[in-house]
């Protein structure tokens, strides 16, 4: 049986508990976690929610996570009014029974096993009176905060033992990440190693998941498929590397040590003003002509180096990077400051599966290139700061882009984005713009997507001589918090230029406004 969206008052999305809770009071609650017994983070978190969390008749609101909107082929991000039915304390999971869904035109089955518990926000109103939603909330508040910032993929290993001072050492450096003790230079790679890691791992389990699903078992090595064990090894490859440079920064004594010879070259590339050209060599003419057009970008104050790696070019922190061949692959590094345009033209991808393809802070300009996502998520993902985009296409050409929830750029808390004369094509969010993110679009297209435009409560979105069209569910998608308003013309996140052409042309019906609780947004 399928749960369907439901438009009457008994549908409305309930309240959530929220927690504020001072960084030490949060490192005082997990080192009571991890104090309490031995073995791997799962096994001592499992043990306390034994304790603290209900085992059954608890009312929710449940965040449902991309892999569940892939499974059940609805559009992300969804939020379901469900009770839990049982909890499974070894595996922090749930089942639960849907009772109301969110969004319109939207079904879920009728029950849904293996929920985890951070996805689910405990309502601060309970249809069963002698629930203690109150401490089953704070503890999954808790977990979430885990699991999210502080836990590594190798924390659940076989006979992994994770220690309180582990849990002391991690937390110190998420709180030096966040109060400016960390240069943003090495922040932003700390960020990056995180996220490579957890990727690293969730790349594994879909493989494992695949396997299981084809009828596979452990007995049967000698059938997996080749492609298979390559990837398997490849990324458990991956995630050993990436656990060894995490030690670097996990551990403080090294991390000092190791922050200061990072802030000393840092200042120094910064110093030399460098200009890096990616070249993969061609005929005498083709230099020639490069170097034309290099001597018209290059002061006399700046360094030019000539390099085929991009890697290495991008390690010499350059102010302006030209891309002079036709294709080129990004490595996996965050970027700040820098201008990356190219010559005569240039397509940039990334060189394996990972989250985006450019992840860019600060002052930043991309102009006259194809971005291409057939590896990545999203194409680029701006953090606080400003990005000008000019003269650049943005496109999924996979076949399965739906399916895999390709966004176009994703504009984060603080970023500011000016967009001119570029195209967007077949994402299923072709531009994601968060809470207090600003960004305006002049002259672009966006074509062929899922959903235009994504737009959150505290954002701001200008829409210039800009067309969207062909979208399959909506043009723009306003998901507003429950005080913001419900009609487009009082919609204060959103303007549309008279030149622009949105959809149809009957924005009342292009543009689809969503309530949702603000703590979920």
């Amino acid at each position: 049986m399928l749960i369907k969206s439901q438009t009457d008052s008994n549908s409305k999305m309930m309240s959530v508990y929220n927690f504020n809770r001072s960084d030490s009071e949060i490192l005082q609650e997990l080192v009571r976690v991890f104090s309490a017994g031995r073995g791997t983070a799962r096994e001592q978190w499992s043990a306390q929610a034994e304790l603290i969390v209900e085992p059954v008749g608890w009312d929710a609101l449940w965040k449902l996570s991309k892999q569940f909107c892939k499974r059940f082929e609805v559009r992300f991000p969804c939020i379901a009014y469900v009770t839990v039915s049982s909890v499974d304390f070894e595996a922090l999971s749930a089942s639960v029974e849907v009772l109301s869904v969110q969004h319109e035109a939207v079904s879920l089955p009728e029950t849904v096993e293996d929920v985890p518990l951070i996805e689910l926000w405990p309502t601060t109103q309970q249809r069963e009176q002698c629930i203690n939603d109150a401490t089953t909330a704070e503890f999954i508040d808790l977990l979430r905060f885990y699991y999210t910032n502080i836990w590594m993929p190798w924390d659940d290993q076989d006979d992994k033992v994770v220690l309180p001072n582990t849990i002391e050492d991690r937390m110190q450096l998420w709180m030096d990440l966040h109060n400016g003790t960390i240069p943003n230079c090495v922040a932003r790679t700390i960020t990056l190693l995180r996220s490579s890691a957890v990727n690293a791992y969730e790349k594994l389990k879909e493989l494992d998941s695949s396997i299981c699903d084809g009828g596979l078992t452990d007995e049967d090595d000698s059938l997996l498929p080749p492609s298979y064990i390559s990837l398997c090894a490849e990324m458990s490859a991956r995630l050993d590397g990436l656990m060894s440079k995490w030690t670097l920064y996990e551990n403080p004594l090294i991390r000092e040590q190791y922050l200061a010879k990072a802030r000393s070259k840092w200042q120094k590339h910064k110093a030399q003003k460098n200009v890096v050209a990616l070249w993969q060599g061609g005929p005498i003419s083709e230099f020639e002509e490069m170097s034309k057009f290099l001597r018209s970008r290059v002061s006399k104050e700046q360094t030019l180096s000539v390099l085929v790696s991009a890697e290495e070019g991008l390690a010499l922190e350059p102010g302006d990077m030209v891309v002079c061949s036709p294709n080129y692959e990004l490595p996996e590094m965050p970027l700040s400051q820098i201008s990356l345009c190219s010559f005569k033209g240039a397509t940039l991808r990334a060189a394996e599966m990972r989250t985006c393809l450019l992840q860019l802070s600060e002052d930043c300009r991309l102009r006259d290139l194809t971005l291409n996502c057939a590896l990545v998520n999203t194409v680029i993902v701006m953090r606080a700061g400003t990005l000008h985009v000019a003269n650049c296409a943005l496109s999924d050409d996979s076949d399965t882009c739906q399916s895999d929830f390709a966004q176009g750029i994703v504009a984060m808390s603080g970023a500011k984005i000016l967009i001119e004369n570029c195209t967007f094509d077949n994402f299923y969010s072709g531009i994601v713009v968060h809470k207090g993110a600003q960004v305006e679009l002049r002259g672009c297209s966006i074509r062929k997507c899922g959903v235009g435009i994504q737009i959150y409560s505290g954002s701001s979105v200008l829409l210039n001589d800009t067309s969207i069209s062909g979208c399959s569910e909506h043009s723009v998608r306003c998901e507003l918090d429950k005080t913001a308003a419900k009609d487009l013309s009082s919609v204060k996140e959103l303007e549309i230029m008279p030149n622009c052409r949105i959809g149809s042309g009957d924005t009342k019906k292009e543009v689809l406004i969503v309530s949702q609780d603000a703590s979920l947004l």
